[in-house]
């Protein structure tokens, strides 16, 4: 079971790539498609200050929240 600090630090490093790299980098390899409208929701998080991580949670739907969280615990291992 992974620890609450090597949690968040995985979760850092998602939400660093997404504000750092354009949606086309990573698309397909977090969530598995490209979607123009998650695209644009994910271009829009660097943009949206402290708030922006919760947000782009939120505005998920149930099957791309359910991939980002793969995706983290993957890169963690």
């Amino acid at each position: 079971m992974k620890s609450t600090f090597e949690i968040m630090e995985a979760t850092a490093k998602v939400f660093y790539r997404f504000g750092s790299e354009l949606p086309e980098k990573y698309m397909q390899e977090v969530f598995g498609k490209d979607d123009p409208v998650l695209a644009e929701k994910c271009l829009q998080y660097p943009k949206c200050g402290s708030g922006a991580l919760l947000h782009l949670l939120y505005s998920l739907k149930y099957d791309e929240r359910e991939a980002l969280i793969r995706y983290i615990n993957k890169k963690n291992r």
